[in-house]
């Protein structure tokens, strides 16, 4: 049996765990957001509820990246991390169409972390999170799992590092140094 969530209470609650918090002030249509921003970290949670289906992914990350873009700066300081929630029409993408959002290193105009993809009818879910453990990858856990608890079907996936990422992780083992940003970690359920 199905337990439609309420997303914006649920991601509200998984967010609140991380110290972000809800941004009301920005106007923009179909968007919810919560924010942590403080003088070396700038992460955000998002929830687009979209009323109309995507053709490709390609427009809906851009619909994503826009939004972002609009409403929340980076620093040279300090980067901007985020991750998004998408409750919209089902959907016949699957978790490898989705990777192409995500992204792996970090970038000058803020860094995709992870994307869920909603549903209601279905009920189901695509999660898709980078290779690397995250200060929102606990937000990316809380809401599948309760997305899990109310039934929904959930499919995920890690997006993996690239060639030079696997060279600079195989290179800092063999000589047994130990960059935390290198670990393999395996921050989807």
């Amino acid at each position: 049996m199905t337990n439609q969530p309420d997303l914006p209470s649920l991601i509200a609650a998984a967010a609140a765990q991380r110290k972000l918090r809800p941004r009301d002030d920005l106007a923009e249509p179909d968007w919810h957001f919560w924010e942590l921003r403080n003088l070396n970290m700038h992460r955000v949670a998002g929830l687009l509820q979209a009323d109309r289906q995507f053709a490709e992914v390609s427009e809906l990350e851009a619909e994503i990246r826009g939004a972002i873009a609009r409403n929340f700066k980076r620093a040279w300081w300090r980067g901007l991390a985020y991750g998004i929630v998408v409750e919209g029409a089902p959907t016949s993408w699957t978790p490898d169409d989705l990777k192409s959002m995500v992204d792996i290193y970090e970038n000058s105009k803020g860094v995709l972390q992870w994307v869920i993809l909603t549903a209601r009818e279905e009920p189901s879910a695509i999660g898709v999170h980078t290779w690397m453990e995250s200060y929102l990858s606990p937000v990316y856990r809380a809401v599948l799992d309760g997305l899990r608890a109310s039934g929904y079907r959930l499919t995920t996936a890690i997006k993996g590092k690239d060639g030079l990422l696997k060279f600079l992780t195989g290179v800092s083992a063999a000589r047994g140094v130990a960059f935390p940003d290198f670990r393999d970690e395996q921050p989807g359920n």
